[in-house]
């Protein structure tokens, strides 16, 4: 048992590490990272605004014509790159602005579209909360159509670097394969790249997905998924930083919009299906630009054999390790953050 006075050594330390100041030093600029003590003032008062006022939203046609796509462009002056991010599972452009925001301040634009299924995008289900897709490559298209049309278009001829979370790092890595010659550098965050399915082995979660489809259940709920619930806890979240959960859930609980949720059985079986195709040797070797990967140690969202797997099988992809996070690790806090943040700026170069 820790005695009182170890007790309140340890409370002053971790008070002490939440309040010091992280920064992520440029060649010609510093970059505060934002406290986790003042995020959400500083979200409201700072970013928000900032980012408001270079903001471009819109819409653009999906790939397959069957509904509109929501997208945000932001456009500082004097830009050196433009960053494509693309978000993960259940997420949209709202979970991404302390991230984005990070980007424009070291001089880059930046153009997000929220996949289909999720946010203000086009859904390919009648269920408001579910995650639906009828194949995964839809994904892909939808992305590239998105590049094709809005960002080369905006960013005349800036060079293009990918940042890319959890699925949507697997829709990256997939994008990656198909078209090798639009990005010059990708950064993949917690890619999925096999998912994390308990003791269950994907061939066998394959094959019931497939057995759903074909009794045209594939647009049910999967084991274990349902319809969004405001009651989810820190402790059982994906993300590491008390501050950054907090505001995060208030946006989700506030807009149906963003309360995407769980995962029907066809978009389980597609994404098992590309997770298994993305990773194989021939497909990688497709890939010919750099490519940084972060994986959490401490991460149950997704397995860290895909990971693995991909980097061994694609030579211009390097593996960073991350520790003190979750599958989140945008969501780090900021003594993460700082590190991350130092290790992708350095990889996309000056």
């Amino acid at each position: 048992m820790l005695s009182v006075k170890k007790v309140l050594k340890r409370s002053k330390s971790m008070l002490n590490k939440n309040q010091k100041e992280y920064q992520i030093v440029l060649p010609n600029k510093t970059i505060a990272i934002l406290p986790d003590h003042r995020f959400q003032t500083l979200m409201e008062k700072e970013v928000l605004p900032y980012l408001s006022s270079i903001c471009r939203a819109g819409y653009v046609a999906s790939s397959a014509g069957t509904g509109r796509l929501y997208f945000e462009a932001y456009r500082p002056a004097r830009a050196r790159g433009a960053v494509v991010i693309s978000h993960g599972f259940t997420e949209s452009a709202e979970k991404y602005k302390e991230a984005i925001y990070y980007f424009t301040q070291a001089g880059y634009q930046v153009y997000l579209a929220e996949h289909r299924g999720h946010g203000r995008s086009v859904r390919d289900t009648s269920h408001p909360n579910m995650v639906h897709i009828n194949h995964f490559s839809d994904y892909v298209r939808d992305l590239h159509t998105f590049i094709r049309k809005i960002v080369k278009p905006a960013a005349k001829g800036l060079p293009l670097y990918l940042y890319a979370h959890s699925m949507g790092g697997a829709i990256g890595a997939f994008y990656l394969e198909a078209y090798p010659h639009v990005f010059q550098k990708a950064v993949l965050t917690a890619p999925m790249l096999s998912i994390n399915i308990g003791a269950i082995p994907s061939s066998f979660a394959r094959a019931i997905g497939r057995v759903m489809l074909r009794h045209g259940l594939g647009e049910s709920y999967a084991p274990g998924q349902h319809a969004y619930t405001p009651g989810e806890q820190f402790r059982g979240s994906c993300c590491s930083c008390l501050e950054r959960y907090r505001y995060h859930k208030a946006v989700k609980d506030a807009s149906p919009l963003f309360q995407s949720s769980g995962s029907s059985y066809s978009w389980a079986y597609q994404s098992l299906n590309a997770c298994q195709s993305i990773t194989r040797k021939k497909n990688c070797a497709r890939i010919k630009v750099p490519v940084l990967i972060f994986r959490s140690l401490n991460d149950d969202s997704v397995r860290a054999k895909g990971i693995r797997l991909f980097v061994g099988n694609t030579p211009s992809a390097r593996l960073v390790k991350v520790t003190g996070s979750k599958h989140e690790i945008y969501n780090s806090p900021a003594c993460v953050l700082e590190g991350y943040y130092k290790k992708i700026f350095q990889f996309f170069g000056p």
